[in-house]
């Protein structure tokens, strides 16, 4: 009984892992790669998951203002 404790603290430790630091560089700078990663991840580790989600949206909000800015400048 005690290995299946083990076990399952491995598990639970496991789900609960945040993403790795180059994953979450490249899911804020290609939100695209990010979105794969989320659905790649959800199942098993849905914090990672959830974290590649997050630093996508924020990375595509950073793009849209960027591009947005950038338009009114070269307008001016």
């Amino acid at each position: 009984m005690n290995d299946f404790n083990q076990d399952y603290q491995k598990n639970s430790n496991q789900q609960n892992e945040d993403l790795h630091v180059g994953l979450k560089i490249l899911s804020f700078c290609i939100p695209l790669a990010g979105a794969i990663i989320y659905f790649i991840k959800k199942d098993k580790e849905p914090v990672a998951a959830k974290s590649a989600c997050n630093l996508a949206l924020i990375g595509l909000g950073v793009n849209i203002v960027l591009t947005v800015v950038r338009i009114v400048l070269q307008g001016s």
